[in-house]
């Protein structure tokens, strides 16, 4: 409670000079502009309106961030329009797509691939390891986007935007904030600065964080095994001249002591399926820690001629693990240890011919290499032994991936009708001595190729509306956790299967998105209209499931290509704001009790379905039907706002018969839930700002589907920023 006493007494002691700091705030800020021209980056690989691109796609800006910051950046995310979360162990979130997750669900970070060849197809924690305080955006596509990012995006694409220094006149800001959370005693505190002048800038923050255990609403209580700590460090630094751009970035984010509550935990969904019931299956399953470094440099040439824009980018990326794990009744500590090294260069140029070609051409390539070792230490002795034949991957393992792409947007009829269309070329290779698992066995040294392609069309008969329509090819390449890991899993142990094909994904998407700005400049309401609906179809074949198999005497599991499904439903969101529509009763149409303040609805509703089309069964883990609903009133032109909401879940009955072993699933069905909640906070100036989000207000005990523990209680989440 130190710290909460803290964030208080810097508030109270910043809050006056920072309301006598803050730049015009004593009159309104100016009208706004047009908001139909909202700028998105990833659908085209390169700025462009949101109501110009045919896909569906979440953008969450700085501000957004702030105000749903719960838990790790998946948590973020997690509630949007088509996206579900769910989380193996507290801190470890893993988001949902289009009934899809883990690898093929991609993560970009500034447009780099956060992927590698390690991650797995289930829920995996990856998206964890990105500390919330270093993005300033994230951009969500919903749906296939193989032709500019490659294998990896069926489900869809999270581009994580970090901060970046600014170029202008000579600026400084350095800060402190902090942030509790109550169901877990969360207590997390960092330091940031920032220097911008003309040509150089630069940025620097640092977080630590101490989560205690867990306590789950109503009869659930205190979820043992849920602590952990985590803290991470960021730069961004860069240069500007003319022309020409170049901006570094690395960070370094680190989660110690992190439970596997599945497997430890005796508070899971399905007790009964653990070997021994009420105790858990193993006496630890812990990371001693989980460490993502990453490091990216670009440099940019914007000529704005017909070269719009030329990028290359440098990247080195590390994501490193050791797995603890004690079986019951052995006095033997299993060390598991993995780290991935990868390295990546991109360069892309977009070549702006016109209404009838603006040519968005690039290549990738990226080349992990792997290092595993697996070491038994004997609890009472202290003796070790090395065991390579129980490896996750063999050591050394190699993995490379080169693609070329090229992407064309078209417009027709004072761009009444825009069309996008484009092809990719894609070539992998992966190397690794899979013989250590026995002999009969060989190596790996397999190589693969595809040929994706995609056509989009956007028809607005008005600025205001559009009609979309997208058709694509998606794919996902054998990775090294298909063709080389031996694990266990909960089917059984796996072996590996050099001889897997990629997974092909044929997809259709159509909708429709409005957005109407604000009708009176001088309302402080951000639009009068926004909204989209789009339904999807996905027909997936030569899919990697699971199959028994016999290996050295002993019934195990192995991947192959017998897969066939299909996934559809629908996405939708609204929003609208009482600003033009308060002079149908005769009030003001720039605002509601106050000048500058606003009103306003937004909701959105996601449905999903999958089934395998060879078993006549779900797909497994299709996420059930969820919402949210919120009331927005914000005040003093956005300053202030308070926004209660309503999270609805609808009950989870599409059940693949694998979930009916996994203790994470109910045996049957899980019920549906709803959850009461109210963000808030206040912003006087740049200065300082303070939010505050309770979550789950009935205290309701509910289950998140796959979960490996129970949702929180009531949980009083605050946060704040001090800037000087």
């Amino acid at each position: 409670m130190k710290l909460l006493q803290l964030l208080f007494a810097a508030g109270l002691v910043a809050a006056p000079a920072s309301l006598l700091a803050q730049d015009g705030t004593d009159t309104p800020p100016p009208p706004k502009e047009d908001t139909t021209d909202i700028t998105v980056v990833t659908p085209s690989g390169s700025e462009g309106s949101r109501m110009k691109v045919a896909d569906a796609i979440n953008v969450l800006d700085r501000r957004d961030i702030q105000e749903r910051l719960v838990g790790q950046t998946p948590d973020i995310v997690a509630g949007t329009t088509g996206v579900y979360g769910q989380n193996t162990a507290v801190g470890q979130g893993s988001p949902f797509i289009r009934g899809m997750t883990g690898n093929s669900v991609l993560t970009l970070v500034d447009g780099v691939r956060f992927n590698n060849s390690t991650f797995r197809f289930g829920p995996n924690q990856y998206l964890s390891s990105i500390d919330p305080y270093t993005i300033e955006r994230i951009e969500i596509i919903r749906g296939p986007s193989s032709v500019l990012y490659g294998s990896d995006a069926l489900g869809g694409v999270i581009n994580i935007i970090l901060k970046k220094p600014k170029f202008g006149e000579f600026d400084y800001s350095f800060g402190a904030r902090a942030r509790f959370e109550s169901a877990s005693l969360r207590k997390q505190a960092g330091l940031f600065g920032e220097v911008n002048t003309m040509n150089f800038g630069g940025l620097i923050n640092a977080t630590f964080a101490d989560i205690d255990e867990q306590v789950g609403g109503n009869s659930i209580g205190r979820q043992p095994f849920t602590a952990y700590e985590e803290w991470g460090t960021f730069g961004s630094f860069g240069a500007a001249f003319g022309q020409h751009t170049i901006i570094g970035t690395y960070s370094h984010f680190q989660q110690n002591d992190l439970e596997r509550t599945d497997k430890v935990s005796p508070i899971v969904a399905n007790p009964g399926n653990l070997s021994t019931p009420g105790r858990g299956n193993e006496d630890r399953r812990r990371f001693v820690y989980q460490i993502d470094d990453m490091g990216i440099v670009r440099w940019t040439w914007s000529p704005e001629d017909v070269l719009e824009q030329l990028f290359v980018d440098l990247s080195y990326h590390k994501q490193q693990e050791t797995l603890e794990r004690i079986k019951q009744g052995s006095s033997t500590i299993r060390d598991i240890n993995y780290n991935v090294h990868t390295f990546g260069l991109n360069t892309q140029a977009v070549l702006n011919l016109g209404w009838y070609s603006r040519l968005t051409v690039g290549a990738e390539a990226y080349h992990d290499v792997i290092h595993t070792r697996s070491v038994d230490r004997d609890k009472d002795t202290g003796a070790q032994s090395n065991h390579d034949g129980r490896l996750t991957f063999p050591d050394w393992s190699g993995y490379t991936s080169i693609g070329v792409y090229a992407q064309n947007e078209m417009e027709f009829l004072d761009e009444m009708i825009l069309l996008r269309y484009g092809l990719r070329y894609s070539f992998y290779r992966a190397i690794a001595d899979t013989d250590i698992y026995g002999d009969t066995l060989d190596g790996l040294n397999e190589s693969y190729s595809d040929l994706t392609g995609a056509v989009a069309m956007v028809v607005r008969p008005i600025d205001e509306f559009s009609i979309t329509l997208n058709l694509a090819k998606g794919f996902r390449a054998p990775n090294m956790d298909d063709l080389a890991a031996s694990k266990g899993t909960g089917r059984g142990d796996q072996i590996p299967n050099p001889g897997l094909d990629p997974e092909i994904q044929y997809s259709a998407d159509i909708g429709t998105k409005v957005l109407i700005p604000t009708i009176n400049s001088n309302s402080a309401a951000p639009y009068e209209l926004s909204g989209s609906v789009n339904f999807f179809f996905s027909y997936f074949e030569d899919l990697m499931i699971s199959v028994d198999t016999v290996f050295n005497a002993e019934d195990v599991v192995q991947l192959r290509n017998e897969g066939r499904a299909r996934i559809f439903g629908v996405e939708a969101e609204l929003g609208f704001y009482l600003s033009e529509a308060l002079g149908w009763i005769g009030l003001p149409t720039d605002h509601l009790f106050f000048e500058g303040d606003a009103l306003g609805v937004r909701g959105n509703f996601t449905y999903t379905r999958g089934d395998d089309l060879k078993n006549d069964v779900p797909v497994h883990r299709i996420p059930p039907v969820f919402s949210e609903i919120s009331v927005r009133y914000s005040a003093m032109w956005g300053q202030v706002f308070i926004e209660p909401y309503v999270t609805i879940v609808g009950r989870q009955d599409q059940y693949a018969p694998s979930a009916l072993g996994d203790v994470r699933f109910t045996p049957h069905d899980a019920p549906g839930y709803v959850l009461f909640g109210l963000r808030s906070g206040w912003a006087p100036s740049r200065h300082f700002h303070v939010n505050l989000n309770i979550q789950n207000l009935g205290n309701r005990s509910y289950h998140p589907m796959g979960s490996g523990t129970f949702g929180s209680g009531t949980n009083v989440v605050l946060s704040g920023e001090v800037r000087w």
